[in-house]
C-alpha cells in the first residue's frame, strides 16, 4: 500500500532525531577497533559505503555521503595506506572503484559484532519490532537525496 500523503516535517524531524540517538548510543565515541587507531566517523561511513557496494567509485561515495569529492580523496588515501581499501574496476564498468580488503572485512565483522552487542542491551520485544524494518531502513538510506539530484 503506497500513500501519496506527505509526511509532516515534525514527524520526519522526530524520526531523524531517533535515528541520530540510536547511532550515538551504538557508537558514542566513534569507532574503536583494538590494535588500530581510532577511525573517524567519515572513515567509518566510507567503509560502510564500500561494504554495501563493492566497486563503488569515489564520485558515488561522495554523492551518497554528501561530501565534496576533493574532501573524500584524503579519506580514501588514508584507508588505502592502512590496508583497508583497495582499488578495483568500477562496478559500473567505467573508472576505478573501491573494495574492502580482507583485513577490512575482518574488522568489519568485529564492528558488526560490537554493534549487535550494543543493540542487545535493548528490550528483545523492541528489537524484534525494529529489526523487521531493517530492509525498509536500508532502502530509505539509499534513497535519501535522490529526488534532489
Amino acid at each position: 500500500m503506497t500513500s501519496t500523503t506527505p509526511v509532516a516535517d515534525a514527524d520526519l524531524a522526530r524520526f531523524a532525531d531517533a535515528v541520530m540517538s540510536i547511532a550515538h548510543r551504538i557508537e558514542p565515541r566513534g569507532l574503536e577497533i583494538p590494535g588500530r587507531r581510532h577511525l573517524t566517523p567519515r572513515e567509518v561511513l566510507v567503509l560502510h559505503e564500500v561494504a554495501v557496494s563493492p566497486g563503488i567509485t569515489a564520485t558515488r561515495i561522495a554523492r551518497g555521503l554528501g561530501l565534496q569529492r576533493s574532501n573524500l580523496s584524503a579519506t580514501l588515501h588514508a584507508l588505502e595506506r592502512e590496508g583497508l581499501l583497495a582499488q578495483t574496476a568500477a562496478a559500473a564498468g567505467r573508472g576505478v572503484g573501491f573494495q574492502l580488503t580482507d583485513l577490512a572485512q575482518g574488522e568489519l565483522a568485529l564492528v558488526r559484532a560490537h554493534r549487535a552487542e550494543r543493540l542487545r542491551t535493548a528490550s528483545p520485544d523492541v528489537l524484534r519490532a525494529v529489526v523487521d524494518q531493517a530492509a525498509a531502513l536500508a532502502r530509505l538510506a539509499e534513497s535519501i537525496g535522490e529526488q534532489s539530484e
